[in-house]
């Protein structure tokens, strides 16, 4: 009667007792008068009899079952509202921050207030509800590892392809090395990254260290770089050191610990290798390489391989194209013994100049070009002056001057990429002057590119140092028959500097010149000499002043 009463009491349980006896008791009780109202009137007396007793023996049967059903569904229910309160409980707990989390769900053993665990006094009940709570926080926790990964593999996703579109957007082969190196260290959080280049003719791979150092070049199969290369595997290997294809050679000449490499091969669009990916010692705590880097270092070289194919392709056009500007160049020398090399000379002085020159803002890539081509002009000059061993006539000095304009209709006829579509002009002012007293347009100060102002130092340079069938030196041609003295040159550059030449360049240019002496010592410059004049170190530029 007690627990009638508490069930009584109790708002959830109470709409239960009334639902069960609406859908338990009701039917029984309208069975039975519809039995005594319609059946037992028509039924003889003799059946009514058997009927009755059917009728009582189904209501001892039948009315105990919906009375243990509902016991049991009350108890049930009792047990449910019990976890729903602890959950609850254990939320708000959660939401003030009174409850930890763990790698095993919710702590659910400490902080648990009292009034909860001791509600019930059965102790199956309470063993019950912490299954029911571990279950919970199981289950939780098992939810909250499924979206942590999700975000993991979205942030993945997005670094994947924010770096297919920092590669794919660059063509210049020197600067996407350094880019897809910098690009892979970080997203794989390793601690260094190779990538190597396959050369098929030699069977070898190598990789660009830096502008002007060699580069390394390495066997098919030497090393773990060199095997994938080779065989076209992907090697993961935890600890490098016990993997047979490792090289130790470096690590002991560099006192270097290389603890774990994975290295993966780059493909082509059409599948073909192109290049090896490499990373060494995964920086987290796991300090290697797992399954998912794999996955995700073979979509990373998928990526580069689309941006080093692209770029191999931009830099063997462009290699073409630079094998034929030589070419070119070197027939325009050619027709004069003498000037054999002048434009190579001018061309690295002027590079020499544009690298000093870290302010100033310079086409290094139009200039390397302009300076190759500067004087092609001068095949439409006549073999009669060209090779004029004597003073030029008026009519001659016109025909000789004229080499700048017929540079430029040349070069204009050339088919350059947009970002060299400036080579013609930079090359054409190669002779205008600071004062304005140049040609072939008279221009002055600013109005001349600084690419052609760099051109013109190195061009008279050139010309002041080597050996020419030109008449002896005068204040309008600044030529003569045998090199000048270094001392001599250096002195007219200084002088020229704010009339001729541009002050800015001439300076720069004599701080570089011990790597344009040591550039060519032995090839131009007579050795004993260079090295003489470096150790007297008898050269100084004047002040620099921007006209």
């Amino acid at each position: 009667m007690s627990y009638i009463k508490s069930v009584a009491g109790n708002k959830s349980r109470k709409i239960f007792l009334i639902f069960f006896i609406l859908s338990s008791l009701v039917p029984i009780f309208f069975m039975i008068y519809m039995t005594y109202e319609y059946i037992l009137p028509q039924t003889s007396t003799k059946d009514i009899e058997d009927i009755k007793q059917t009728i009582i023996f189904g209501l001892l049967v039948m009315l105990p079952l919906p009375l243990v059903s509902f016991l049991l569904m009350s108890r049930w229910i009792g047990s449910l509202e019990t976890v729903t309160s602890e959950i609850q409980a254990r939320s708000a707990e959660v939401a003030e921050g009174r409850v930890a989390f763990s790698s095993q769900g919710i702590d659910v053993h400490n902080k648990v207030p009292e009034e909860i665990l001791v509600r019930e006094e059965n102790p199956n009940r309470d063993n019950e509800i912490r299954v029911l709570i571990d279950s919970f926080n199981s289950v939780f926790q098992t939810a909250a590892d499924q979206i942590a990964e999700r975000q993991r593999l979205r942030e993945l996703l997005a670094k994947l392809i924010a770096i297919a579109s920092d590669l794919t957007s660059e063509l210049d082969f020197d600067r996407l090395f350094p880019l897809i190196v910098g690009e892979v260290t970080a997203v794989m959080g390793a601690e260094r990254t190779s990538l190597y280049v396959i050369d098929w003719e030699r069977h070898e791979i190598w990789t660009k260290v830096a502008e002007g150092i060699p580069s390394i070049r390495l066997p098919f199969g030497k090393g773990i770089s060199g095997r994938v290369a080779e065989t076209g595997e992907t090697i993961n290997a935890p600890d490098a050191w016990e993997h047979p294809s490792f090289d130790r050679t470096f690590d002991e000449k560099n006192h270097f610990r290389t603890r774990s490499v994975l290295c993966v091969p780059i493909k082509g669009r059409m599948g073909e290798r192109i290049g090896v990916l490499q990373v060494i010692n995964k920086l987290d705590r796991k300090q290697y390489f797992d399954l998912e880097d794999e996955v995700f270092m073979n979509a990373l070289g998928s990526q580069v391989g689309i941006a080093l194919e692209n770029s191999l392709l931009v830099e063997e056009v462009r290699l073409s194209f630079t094998s034929f500007v030589v070419t070119m160049s070197a027939i325009v020398d050619a027709r004069h013994p003498l000037t054999a090399g002048h434009s190579e000379r001018v061309t690295e002085y002027s590079l020499l100049i544009a690298s000093d020159l870290k302010r100033v803002s310079i086409d290094r890539e139009a200039l390397r070009y302009a300076a190759m081509l500067h004087d092609i002009g001068k095949i439409g000059v006549s073999d009669a002056v060209l090779l004029k061993n004597g003073p030029y006539t008026d009519e001659e000095r016109g025909e000789m001057n004229r080499h700048p304009v017929m540079t430029r209709t040349i070069l204009e006829k050339f088919r350059f990429p947009k970002a060299l579509s400036r080579v013609p002009v930079i090359a054409c002012y190669h002779h205008e002057k600071m004062n304005g007293q140049g040609y072939p347009d008279g221009l002055q100060g600013t109005q001349i590119p600084m690419e052609s102002r760099i051109i013109a130092v190195a061009d008279v340079f050139d010309a002041l140092t080597s050996k020419r069938d030109y008449p002896k030196y005068d204040e309008d041609t600044l030529l003569t028959s045998d090199p000048l003295p270094l001392e001599k040159v250096i002195s007219i550059l200084n002088d020229g500097a704010g009339k001729q030449f541009d002050p800015v360049v001439v300076e720069s240019f004599l701080h570089c010149l011990p790597k344009a002496l040591t550039m060519y010592r032995g090839a131009h410059f007579e050795p004993s000499y260079v090295d003489s004049f470096l150790k007297s170190r008898e050269y100084t530029a004047s002040p620099a002043t921007i006209h």
